[in-house]
């Protein structure tokens, strides 16, 4: 394979492997939550035994030495699960995500405009309507059109 192909086909790789959008946080149409997530950690704690230890006594049948026990601790691990915290970015209500922005979504489509808010269509000169599909009657506002 040439370097012509192996170069451009590299780069798709690259591109599609390294290309994470992310939202603006300060974009007025992105809206954030808090999300909680577990995460495993290994913690220590104090684990308890039984430790055995001998004293010197009175009892002549084990030549003068008794066994006591005492708790000890030592420091053990396990695996736990914390909850964390973090800001969640996503589109407010009314808008979907295209790319790293948020767009607004028209349930109809805008014929002769384009959707400026959701469900808000800024129509071209000469239309009118809730979808930009309906033609203003120019004539009553230029009568020289009139032929």
């Amino acid at each position: 394979m040439g370097l012509s192909v192996a170069l451009p086909a590299l780069l798709l790789v690259l591109g599609l492997t390294t290309n994470v959008w992310s939202l603006n946080p300060d974009d007025p149409n992105v809206c954030s939550h808090w999300e909680s997530y577990a995460v495993t950690v290994q913690e220590s704690y104090a684990h308890p035994f039984d430790q055995i230890y001998y004293t010197r006594c009175t009892d002549i049948l084990n030549w003068f030495k008794c066994t006591r026990h005492r708790i000890s601790y030592k420091t053990a691990y396990r695996r736990g699960v914390r909850t964390m915290y973090r800001r969640r970015s996503q589109c407010c209500p009314g808008y979907f995500e295209s790319g790293d922005l948020c767009v607004p979504l028209c349930t109809e489509e805008c014929v002769h405009g384009r959707c400026v808010s959701p469900d808000t269509c800024q129509c071209e000169p000469g239309w009118g309507g809730l979808d930009c599909s309906s033609g203003e009657c120019i004539l009553l506002l230029n009568p020289q059109l009139v032929t």
